[in-house]
């Protein structure tokens, strides 16, 4: 059986593992794009037919995130539906070794949870304390990713996925 680097994903089975990852990743990557995107338009582009309110771009950001999520946890249960188990452990095994990846995800919830507490100080009476809660938490988890991409670039770390797992063994001669 896989282990896990979370205490928790340890009970889990490893499709259950790698599907969390999956939906992670798209929430991290619409949690990346959408806040500035929105931002930059509001701001920008649609500035006199509908002017910026904070209520509106944590709302967007929060929606954008879970909806990433649910995409991600659907086309990752699609991708791995025909999968066989000893593939799916190896999966499992290779991500929760993988430092990178650790870190990537490291970064994005401690920067959801930094935001999650920022964004409602800040920006209080600007919008309901759930939505500044929960728009801070998605906007931090994207900040969190840029970091980590950003660390990953100016330190000249391997980005290839060959540098990715190119230690980690590989069951039954899956070379992906």
């Amino acid at each position: 059986m896989a282990t896990s680097y979370y205490p928790f994903w340890k009970s889990q089975s490893p499709r259950t593992q790698v599907i969390a990852h999956a939906s992670l990743k798209a929430a991290q990557a619409t949690a990346m794009l959408l806040p500035p995107l929105y931002l930059v338009s509001s701001l920008l582009i649609r500035r006199g037919t509908r002017p910026f309110s904070i209520a509106r771009w944590m709302r967007v950001s929060t929606g954008g995130t879970v909806v990433g999520a649910g995409i991600g946890a659907g086309l990752g249960w699609l991708r791995l539906r025909d999968q066989p188990d000893y593939a799916l452990e190896d999966r499992a095994y290779r991500l929760a070794n993988n430092a990178s990846q650790l870190r990537a995800d490291d970064y994005s919830i401690i920067g959801a949870a930094l935001s999650a507490l920022l964004i409602p100080a800040i920006f209080l009476r600007r919008a309901s304390l759930p939505a500044l809660v929960l728009g801070g938490a998605s906007i931090g988890l994207g900040v969190g990713t840029w970091t980590h991409i950003v660390k990953v670039f100016t330190e000249g770390e391997k980005v290839k996925p060959e540098g990715m797992v190119g230690e980690v063994p590989v069951v039954d001669g899956n070379e992906k």
